[in-house]
């Protein structure tokens, strides 16, 4: 037994030795820098008054799919007009599907790949409970405390206005990319891009495009941006789950409440929706997700380096660990989320049939059509059909290499926005949609950043209340999108 004892203390100092050595030896990267590539002056104020004025106008995309104010996205072209005069005359500008925009920037060399740089100009609406909570009116575009305020400040209208005053900003000094830059600007994203993306997608694949880079937006810069990682950091999204939303409908018989059958519709449709609770698509901590925990390594402390360091055996022990909070679990696996449900018309009418809407963020590894197929099983009701709402369903993108030259490139023009101040790139999975989606099945070489330093809270703002950007961060967008550009010729 004390040789047993003294076996199995051996192996453990060893294994322990083995993880401390492995842990030691994770070299932080060197730092990737953005003031080799020499760009204009930004004007921050006069930047922060052209993304001020484009929030003004209520661009809002509903929801329930309902009419929008096509005077307003109409109202927000001739604006940016008259605010980007130079693009305006050396660009070829497009209108797809009515409102959505494409701005094709010629290259000197036709035969390298074109850049396509992504965002879109909807934003989501306002609830009427919460207009009160807001500093500042949601569409004042007010700059007051050193921050644009309003509603699409982040997401979207910094990323459009961004893109277009670092073209402004190019084409004064006499700029010519060598590679075509194409900017394309959907309206209609929050609602899915399918009249706006998608249709500029399928277009520029229909002539030919094979982009050398796409960036849309997706990931963050911050400080907590993801579980583990305390310091400010840039993540940049690598691959994004799929989407699709089911609808459970169970049928049973009708009748009088005062009489229940011994199966009823709503009963059928509660036990369905619970067995898909109970049982939760199987974690994986595997390609992006296993990734981004394997870039996280050299900025921990020692203690964290001996579990993201060793994953080999620490994986099992990780993947738990990430499961007990709702962001860390949902990097790991395909998530359930009932949102919607519908049954009766009257409270002593037994009801024939009742349905429910459960959303689905897909993990890559798994598609739409393994997803009905598990709900299906687990479900194990004939008398509840399965089946897509809307038919809508987009299976995960590919995964983005961080070897390759452009995820190189977006880490030097995120090196620029911190002059001195090195700041880790972590690639990441894009847990929401984005309008890069539509690339997936096209390219490999789509990221997703929106080159906007977000502080305490901020990540809140997005979709919430008091949504804003500080001015000087929005300038450091713009020097983003001006080193992005600049530096594609060296792709």
């Amino acid at each position: 037994m004390k040789r047993l004892a003294s076996v199995v203390a051996l192996a453990v100092v060893v294994l322990f030795g083995t993880m401390a050595a492995r842990a030691l030896r994770i070299a932080t990267p060197a730092a990737t820098t953005g003031t080799a590539i020499a760009i204009p002056a930004i004007d921050t104020a006069a930047a922060a008054l052209h993304l001020a004025a484009a929030v003004r106008f209520p661009t809002v995309s509903l929801a329930s799919g309902g009419p929008i104010d096509t005077a307003a996205f109409l109202g927000l072209h001739q604006y940016l007009q008259a605010a980007f005069p130079r693009v305006h005359a050396a660009l070829t500008r497009e209108l797809v599907a009515g409102l959505s925009l494409v701005y094709t920037w010629k290259g000197s060399d036709s035969t390298l790949a074109p850049v396509v740089l992504m965002g879109h100009v909807d934003v989501v609406p306002v609830p009427e409970p919460n207009l009160s909570d807001w500093e500042h009116a949601p569409f004042s575009g007010d700059t007051a405390g050193g921050y644009v305020w309003g509603r699409g400040a982040i997401d979207d209208k910094s990323t459009v206005i961004a893109v277009l005053e670092a073209v402004e900003g190019l084409l004064r000094t006499g700029h010519t990319p060598k590679r075509t830059i194409y900017l394309t600007f959907g309206h209609d994203e929050e609602v899915g891009g399918r009249y706006g993306a998608r249709v500029i997608v399928d277009q520029l694949v229909a002539r030919g495009v094979k982009p050398a880079l796409v960036l849309d937006e997706g990931g963050f810069m911050g400080a907590r941006m993801i579980p583990g990682l305390e310091q400010v950091a840039a993540i940049v999204g690598i691959a994004e789950k799929g989407y699709v939303s089911l609808r459970l409908t169970a049928t049973a018989e009708g009748g009088h409440s005062s009489m229940p059958t011994n199966r009823t519709a709503v009963g059928a449709l509660s036990r369905a929706v619970a067995r898909l609770e109970a049982n939760p698509f199987p974690a994986s901590l595997d390609g992006p997700t296993r990734g981004m925990i394997e870039a996280m390594a050299p900025y921990q402390s020692f203690r964290e380096r001996l579990v993201s360091g060793n994953l080999w055996i620490t994986a099992p022990i990780l993947t738990r660990v990430l499961q007990s909070n709702e962001m860390g679990a949902a990097l790991l696996h395909t998530t359930i989320a009932p949102t919607m449900l519908s049954a009766g018309i009257k409270d002593n009418v037994l009801p024939p049939e009742a349905s429910a809407v459960v959303n689905f963020r897909i993990r890559p590894g798994e598609t739409v059509t393994t997803v009905m197929a598990r709900v299906t099983q687990v479900v194990a009701d004939s008398g509840v059909r399965v089946e897509r709402l809307d038919s809508v369903g987009v299976d995960p993108s590919q995964v983005s290499s961080v070897q390759d030259p452009a995820y190189t490139l977006i880490a030097r023009a995120i090196g620029g926005m911190t002059p001195g101040t090195p700041v880790p790139v972590i690639p990441y999975l894009v847990m929401g949609g984005t309008d890069a989606k539509y690339w997936g099945p096209h390219s490999n070489r789509v990221y997703r950043f929106l080159p906007i330093p977000l502080g305490d809270g901020d990540r809140a703002r997005v979709h919430g209340v008091n949504e804003r950007v500080a001015t000087r961060d929005f300038a450091a967008s713009v020097g983003f999108f001006m080193r992005l550009i600049v530096g594609s010729d060296g792709l």
